[in-house]
């Protein structure tokens, strides 16, 4: 396929492959918006455009020809009191050297959407079965999974030759393509190949020739759908299917039992894995195990990739953004040590934040640099007139990242869940019920001291085994057995 020619493409200095993992990369420009989601969408476009106006931009991946989206849709778990901020986005470009090609790229989770996490990128303990095709595969997929897709399929656009809305869909059937590629990292690199099957399994409502050659590059993608699902994907679409994962990235690891064993030591020796972490692991395996996951082009390879330190992010990025995590993570040390002499528990949050701060960026910095797309990553900023790229930029600056987790770390807030049933987690992880309302009313008592205007609370949530639950519901500021 395509993918695998490492000369350049399009008029461009890069290949087709890294000329395809720079558009995906370029989903996350809506990451910044919140609002309607026709406002995020035009908000967007006008970014993207931006983008592939760029002479550096071209001079990389040559020129290409935004001909539908982005569509967006957009929610928030709190619509009343949150804007709505994009949850999935699609766009469709055609490189100008090459009409008969059409490139599809998905974006991938939204760092700064609770809902996005949650819905989506999460919500695994469920599955599905395979809404298109053939019910006989037994094929099934996880209910993140499920909503992310279905909002794919129904995203509109604005047809600028009819002035009317369609889907992705309706457009690539107005127009004969030789070759479709659909590419996403991370909930995208998910959600591509979902959308590639779906292609494929609906080809007499838009490819009537039924010769277009489907092919998808997903990249850094959790599991969408269980054993069955795998094995009907790759009857259909396994030879134009060049899944790529790195081996030190958690994401791809996730949701298969096997290959969440090895989060734990991703990072050994440079870093071990905290309490916590292990925690984790072990709760998503025994949420996860009965369901089989596993992942599309289960024997694609994994690249190789290297621990890094965490000024990469400023070295890489130039964003103020990384420069606010570096500090964070250069006080950490010093907070640990006054909190242990203060007599105050950490709860391990230190080594956590370290684990996920190197997870970040093996998710990230991991794939430019396989991709060999620096050049790219480092222009799209400017390019765009973005302010930040790599890391989503807090509502009220970067330095509110900082701030708010060093709050966070010298001085703990301890709510205890006493018996924490599955109703009152599942409510929390809803954003609804007796739990979240203490958790808000606590926060509005910090702010009434310290305003901060949209602070929103980091959860941790930790069982101690070795005590009896206690019957006080409380919180403290000081010492706590949990």
């Amino acid at each position: 396929m395509a993918t695998t020619d490492a000369s350049a493409y399009n008029n461009g200095t890069y290949s087709f492959e890294q000329q395809i993992f720079s558009l995906s990369w370029s989903t996350i420009l809506s990451f910044g918006f919140k609002g309607e989601a026709s406002e995020i969408a035009s908000q967007t476009k006008e970014l993207l455009v931006n983008v592939l106006e760029d002479k550096e931009i071209q001079k990389l991946i040559g020129i290409w020809n935004l001909v539908w989206g982005p569509g967006v849709y957009a929610g928030s778990l709190l619509s009343a009191i949150v804007p709505d901020k994009s949850l999935n986005s699609m766009f469709i470009v055609v490189p100008e050297s090459d009409p008969e090609q059409a490139v599809v790229a998905i974006a991938g989770t939204n760092g700064s959407s609770l809902m996005d996490w949650i819905i989506e990128d999460f919500n695994v303990k469920e599955t599905v079965p395979w809404p298109y095709g053939p019910s006989q595969t037994e094929a099934q997929i996880s209910k993140g999974t499920y909503f992310g897709l279905d909002k794919l399929v129904n995203l509109e656009s604005v047809d600028p030759t009819s002035n009317t809305s369609i889907t992705a869909q309706q457009y690539l059937s107005t127009r004969p393509f030789k070759n479709i590629m659909v590419t996403g990292h991370s909930l995208g690199g998910a959600l591509s190949p979902c959308y590639s099957l779906y292609l494929d399994e609906t080809r007499s409502q838009w490819d009537l020739s039924e010769s277009t050659i489907i092919s998808c590059l997903p990249t850094a993608g959790p599991t969408p759908g269980d054993r069955n699902f795998s094995k009907y994907y790759d009857s259909k679409l396994s030879k134009t299917t060049h899944r790529q994962w790195n081996l030190m990235d958690i994401v791809p690891h996730a949701f298969n039992t096997e290959l969440l064993a090895q989060v734990p030591d991703l990072y050994e020796p440079d870093l071990s894995a905290s309490v916590d972490i292990k925690l984790l692991v072990r709760q998503i395996q025994r949420d996860t195990k009965s369901l089989n996951y596993l992942n599309v082009a289960p024997q694609a390879e994994d690249f190789p990739s290297q621990y890094y330190q965490p000024d990469v992010l400023i070295k890489h990025t130039k964003s103020k953004v990384a420069e606010d995590i570096w500090e964070f993570i250069q006080m950490l040390n010093a907070s640990e040590k006054t909190l242990e002499q203060d007599g105050v528990p950490t709860l391990d949050i230190g080594s956590t934040l370290k684990f996920l701060i190197q997870a970040l960026i093996q998710h990230t910095i991991g794939y430019i640099a396989h991709f060999n797309i620096d050049d790219f990553s480092k222009r799209l900023t400017p390019a765009s007139k973005q302010s930040s790229v790599l890391v989503s930029k807090p509502e009220d600056g970067s330095g509110r990242l900082r701030k708010l987790l060093e709050l966070l770390t010298k001085r703990p807030i301890l709510l205890d869940l006493v018996q924490p049933t599955r109703q009152k987690l599942d409510e929390l992880q809803a954003g609804e019920g007796p739990l979240w309302d203490a958790i808000l009313t606590k926060v509005d008592q910090i702010n009434q001291d310290k305003p901060n205007q949209g602070a929103q609370p980091v959860i941790f949530l930790v069982e101690d085994q070795t005590k009896p639950p206690s019957s006080d519901h409380c919180w403290s500021g000081g010492s706590s057995g949990r």
